[in-house]
């Protein structure tokens, strides 16, 4: 993302495969993607697309395609008119993006490990780790990202790797950088400590920090200069 997308950005595709793809989160990014795209709202809020980025070669934001892995079915366009009914999204975003969500909807693959499903760790992270590289190829993308948008999930007990961290594994695998927009375990898992570092391969993030997180980052310190104890914290997540 970037407010002047330089030279190298220019016919170029850059791939965001999204864990979580039919959630809030990943439907507000594709359509607000879209939307600011097409001249639709301004990109408030973007960071990377002020002044102070232009020029640093990120890409542009025509230049995404999305696509990503969910355990639902319900399509992104159905998605989004909801998120528009409670408020989230502007009312009309849905219609007036609804080819960008058809396409990256096109894109979404079965998640897991869903009950029943008989698959050990392995065969799971390959059969992610292909469904990545299949939508690089079929994209045309240059480079893929991995971001992991999905549900918080509860702490991992025992060796065996939760979801969110075999689909780190399977991004890994794919070759992909990868970012964990959640606080789940991810990259974070001891297992996997070794072969992130071995892949050579980006990686950030253990939760976004865009509410309570990034609040309480602020806050805390504040209360902490005007010798002010905090007791507790108490929050909802909406």
């Amino acid at each position: 993302m970037s407010a002047s997308p330089s030279a190298s950005s220019h016919g170029s595709r850059t791939g965001v495969w999204l864990i979580g793809a039919r959630g809030s989160v990943a439907t507000t990014v594709v359509a607000g993607c879209a939307a600011v795209t097409a001249g639709l709202h301004a990109p408030t809020g973007m960071v990377t697309e002020t002044p102070d980025f232009a020029g640093t070669g990120l890409p542009a934001l025509a230049s995404l395609v999305f696509g990503g892995h969910d355990t639902v079915d319900c399509p992104l366009p159905k998605r989004a008119e909801a998120l528009a009914a409670g408020g989230v999204l502007p009312h009309g975003l849905p219609s007036a993006v609804g080819a960008e969500l058809a396409a990256a909807d096109r894109e979404i693959r079965p998640g897991g490990p869903l009950p029943g499903d008989t698959r050990d760790e392995e065969e799971l992270i390959a059969a992610f780790a292909a469904d990545i590289t299949d939508f690089a190829r079929r994209s045309g993308a240059e480079r893929t990202v991995v971001v992991n948008v999905a549900s918080t999930e509860p702490a991992p007990t025992g060796g065996a790797l939760p979801a969110s961290s075999l689909y780190a594994a399977a991004a890994l695998r794919a070759g992909c950088p990868y970012v964990n927009f959640t606080p789940s375990t991810g990259l974070h898992h001891p297992a996997l400590a070794a072969p992130a570092g071995a892949s050579g391969l980006p990686y950030a993030g253990r939760d976004g920090k865009t509410g309570q997180t990034l609040l309480r980052s602020v806050l805390g310190p504040m209360f902490a200069q005007r010798a002010l104890a905090v007791r507790a914290w108490s929050g909802t997540n909406l």
